[in-house]
């Protein structure tokens, strides 16, 4: 069974001359760019989006070009506008016509655009991250970081070959006061869409060594003044309102004030501004203590002039001091040279006088001692014949009661109290047990055997 059906050409011709019928005439289109595309021939193509406002996802998407003949009037028109670059990312406002070719489909190509839109959707932006920032509490939070009195290490955040960075080095070491900074960069990419995160991941870097640093500083290295869209990065700000370190800005505009330059700790129009700074402030300092060391210098001399006038007056009123009181001591010594013959002969009658008493007493010494010790012999010799005495009476009754026990002990006396005496061999018995059987014993009595 056959269909009734057209050829896609045949399709595709329709929907162009309805494209052509219901879009005659050109008309103004918001969108958002979300890719840009420089051919080779001076051609350019863009891919045209619209995001949901919540949830931030694509709705709608067409492809746009601009022919090289266009693009070349309306790009400096419109950077110059701005002082953007004509990018990625950006929303702008264009005016064109909308093509349907039978091959490629449907395109819109551009033929004008209007630049203050885009200004104000960027600057809206900015505005909201701004503002969520200080939501968050954190937009002045790198102001309230102290600077140091003498800031000397300095930590870059530049293009390593911008002639900004060159200036910057260059007037930082050819100071006129011959203060002396070190400084180190950390080389970071500073336009472009990868410039924000580059930026940041400078600043990790930086962390690593924040104990070796009184500040970070940074400067825009050169390059067209148009793309300063980095800056207003949110999170790039973020990491400058969270830095330990104070940090300063000098990204070389003097139109437009960015976020980075309004979260950081101080902004400068220009590199050499920066550089400039941190001289001044360091050849403040310098002049304040040349200026104590010349108040001290000037003091110095002064205290020392009073103690110069101190010692003349002295030295002065030193010698009339030193005659007087030599005239004093001579007069005492005259005097004392007139009492001293007296005063001998007075110590010399006192002393004679402790020499007779002493003599009268060590000749009464010897007559004193003899009879004391007399008397001691006396007493001795007393206590000597009574202790004879007593020991002869005491040896006497010991001798005595020794003699009465021998006669008590003597064998005959022993034999009158009624005991005997038994003898083997003309030896006395004392044990029955040395008697054997048949041994001849012999019995002792009191008057016979």
């Amino acid at each position: 069974m056959s269909h009734p059906a057209i050829s896609l050409l045949e399709l595709n011709r329709q929907l162009k001359g309805v494209v052509q019928s219901s879009f005659s005439s050109a008309l103004w289109v918001r969108a958002e760019i979300a890719e840009l595309r420089e051919n080779r021939n001076g051609h350019c193509y863009l891919d045209l989006v619209e995001k949901d406002e919540r949830s931030d996802q694509v709705v709608a998407r067409m492809r746009a070009m601009i022919w090289s003949y266009t693009y070349r009037m309306l790009k400096p028109y419109f950077e110059t506008s701005t002082g953007r670059p004509l990018t990625n990312g950006i929303k702008v406002l264009v005016k064109g016509s909308l093509e349907f070719q039978e091959v490629y489909g449907l395109s819109f190509a551009i033929k004008d655009i209007d630049p203050t839109y885009t200004l104000g959707d960027l600057e809206q932006r900015r505005q909201e991250v701004l503002k969520r920032l200080k939501t968050e509490g954190v937009l002045e939070m790198n102001k309230g970081l102290s600077l140091p009195l003498v800031p000397q290490k300095i930590a870059i955040i530049s293009s390593a070959g911008a002639a900004g960075y060159g200036d910057f080095i260059h007037q930082l070491e050819n100071n006129a006061f011959g203060i002396t900074f070190y400084h180190r960069l950390f080389p970071a990419v500073m336009q472009g869409e990868k410039a924000a995160q580059s930026i940041a991941e400078a600043f990790d870097r930086i962390f690593a060594y924040a104990g070796f640093f009184d500040l970070v500083v940074l400067i825009r290295g050169g390059g067209a003044s148009l793309d300063l869209l980095c800056f207003d990065d949110y999170w790039l700000a973020y990491h400058i309102t969270q830095f330990p370190l104070p940090v300063i800005t000098g990204i070389g505009h003097d139109r437009d004030v960015s976020v980075a330059d309004m979260v950081a700790h101080t902004s400068a129009k220009t590199p050499t501004a920066v550089a400039e700074f941190l001289i001044s402030g360091a050849s403040r300092v310098l002049e304040q203590v040349n200026s104590y060391s010349r108040n001290l210098k000037q003091i110095t001399r002064e205290k020392l002039l009073q103690h110069q006038n101190r010692l003349d007056r002295q030295s002065y009123q030193l010698v009339p001091r030193a005659q007087q009181l030599m005239a004093e001591k001579r007069h005492q010594l005259l005097n004392l040279g007139r009492r001293v013959p007296a005063l001998t002969q007075g110590y010399l009658q006192g002393q004679a006088q402790l020499l007779k008493q002493f003599g009268g007493q060590i000749r009464q010494m010897p007559s004193r001692a003899l009879t004391g010790e007399h008397q001691k012999l006396g007493r001795y010799i007393g206590q000597l014949k009574g202790q004879s005495i007593s020991l002869l009476k005491h040896s006497k009754l010991h001798l005595e009661m020794l003699d009465k026990n021998n006669r008590l002990n003597d064998p005959s006396e022993v034999l009158k109290r009624g005991f005997t005496v038994t003898l083997r061999n003309g030896e006395v018995i004392k044990d029955v047990q040395l008697l054997n059987q048949g041994d001849l014993i012999e019995t002792r009595f009191r008057m016979e055997k």
